[in-house]
């Protein structure tokens, strides 16, 4: 299971503003080719505030709707400058930003971007009523042998998945737009139906049943597949876990999967688990003890 299984609309702006260099009797409010603001999502490198500029790196933007965005490509790198913002409004290196320039409806971004103005994407994305914040509570990490402060970094070396990732104590709190909690869920929906699907495919496992609001998986199965960890992972821990998930971004705050495992030849419970507050070890043992009682 991959960590991003673990981890597993925007208004635009039109800015009544002067474009650079004209005068006030030359101020055009409206029409097609009238100043409008465009819209850069970057990731702020380092910062010089005796140039009051920075070093951006320009990221992908987290919708799919018709937005005044500029045109450089994700990943582009360059230089954006604050001048006009003086050096007490200078954002700070690792900053996850939109800025904004002024520029004709049809005019392609460049480097330096004269920002006109500039604040934090989840600030942006808050002001449109398009974020959506999703809490992973530690017990769920730790049965993942995860930490917040690991998902954090893996979150900040691919941030097209979220606006933002933070460590709130052993939690992590993911902040998504509403495109990017859709694609999140479908992504964990997708990876649980993959496993479910391994699982029954398996000559050992004779069905795999996950409750419609994934607080609950059977698996019914030989014991032997106790002999195929890859089998017992899916089951005991890749299933269980994006149930958990799935829990959480349907707002659920203390996540609990009851897992049990039926024996398919006696039809009957060899062990029962509620996680995350129990757990339970299954041998060959207690599976013949189980069985034969």
């Amino acid at each position: 299971m991959t960590r991003r299984e673990v981890l597993i609309a925007l208004l635009c702006t039109v800015c009544l503003a002067v474009l650079p260099g004209c005068s006030d009797d030359e101020l055009m409010v409206g029409g097609e080719n009238g100043p409008v603001s465009h819209n850069e999502r970057a990731l702020v490198l380092s910062v010089d505030e005796t140039s009051q500029t920075a070093e951006v790196r320009i990221l992908e933007r987290p919708d799919d709707l018709a937005l005044t965005w500029g045109t450089h490509p994700a990943g582009a790198e360059g230089t954006a400058d604050f001048s006009k913002w003086g050096s007490s409004g200078l954002p700070e290196a690792g900053d996850d930003v939109i800025l904004k320039w002024i520029g004709t409806p049809a005019e392609e971004s460049s480097f330096p971007i004269l920002v006109n103005s500039w604040e934090p994407t989840v600030s942006f994305y808050e002001s449109l009523d398009d974020a959506h914040e999703v809490r992973l509570p530690g017990s769920m990490l730790r049965f993942f042998s995860q930490t917040a402060e690991e998902l954090v970094a893996d979150f900040a070396e691919t941030p097209e998945l979220a606006l933002e990732a933070r460590a709130d104590g052993d939690d992590l709190v993911l902040t998504f737009t509403g495109k990017q909690l859709a694609d999140y869920r479908a992504d964990v929906e997708q990876s649980l139906a993959d496993y479910v699907s391994s699982l029954r495919d398996a000559e050992d496992v004779s069905a795999v049943e996950v409750a419609d609001d994934h607080a609950s998986v059977t698996i019914t199965a030989s014991p032997a597949l106790l002999d195929k960890p890859v089998l017992v992972g899916q089951a005991l821990m890749a299933v269980p876990g994006m149930c958990a998930t799935l829990q959480a971004l349907d707002g659920t705050a203390d996540w609990q999967v009851e897992v049990a495992v039926i024996d398919a030849e006696k039809n009957v419970e060899v062990a029962r688990v509620t996680l995350p507050d129990e757990s339970v070890t299954i041998t060959s043992e207690s599976w013949a003890e189980a069985v034969a009682e």
